[in-house]
């Protein structure tokens, strides 16, 4: 198992290709930041796992990924402040 598919695991997602990264809100209110796959149910995970996956992401050298997560974390604060 590659550090990457345990690094997904670890943190509730599937080891499969990522479509859409974005924030969005659940029912109670609160802002997380959505996984969407292809073939998959979408999944999501709170500012603060997603903030640490992304740091995670950059140490493997998943440099892209790892920004995408940090925008979507970004936007996902600046839409709960408004």
């Amino acid at each position: 198992m590659s550090a990457l598919s345990v690094l997904f695991f670890e943190n509730g997602l599937p080891d499969l290709p990522i479509i859409l990264i974005e924030p969005h809100r659940n029912q109670e209110g609160l802002w997380r930041i959505k996984f969407c796959y292809a073939d998959d149910e979408p999944l999501s995970m709170s500012s603060a796992q997603a903030s640490a996956l992304a740091g995670n992401l950059h140490q493997l050298g998943e440099a892209q990924l790892a920004d995408e997560i940090n925008d979507a974390v970004r936007s996902a604060k600046r839409y709960c402040l408004m």
